[in-house]
């Protein structure tokens, strides 16, 4: 079974999709929304939602092709200052 914090998990044709969630530093600028938009061409990466009302965002990433320590580091270095990983309520 899976942490509150991995997210959901679901696999099919050999991919393993993971959803994590982080809280950020701060009200995300402009810049740094243009910067997360070009992640999408990103092999592996798969989605990313900005949760402004909580300051959270939601990463969607091919665990078969990107492990969460590389998800996390192409968001931060888009310029987003992640703080924690948080839990998705609902995933036990």
């Amino acid at each position: 079974s899976q942490t509150a914090c991995a997210g959901y998990v679901y696999t099919g044709a050999a991919m393993t999709y993971l959803e994590v969630c982080y809280r950020y530093a701060g009200k995300l600028t402009l810049e740094q929304m243009r910067r997360l938009g070009e992640l999408g061409g990103v092999y592996g990466l798969r989605g990313i939602r900005v949760e402004e009302e909580s300051s959270q965002i939601r990463i969607e990433f091919d665990a078969s092709r990107l492990k969460e320590t590389e998800a996390i580091q192409l968001v931060r270095q888009a310029g987003i200052p992640l703080t924690e990983k948080v839990a998705i309520p609902g995933i036990a």
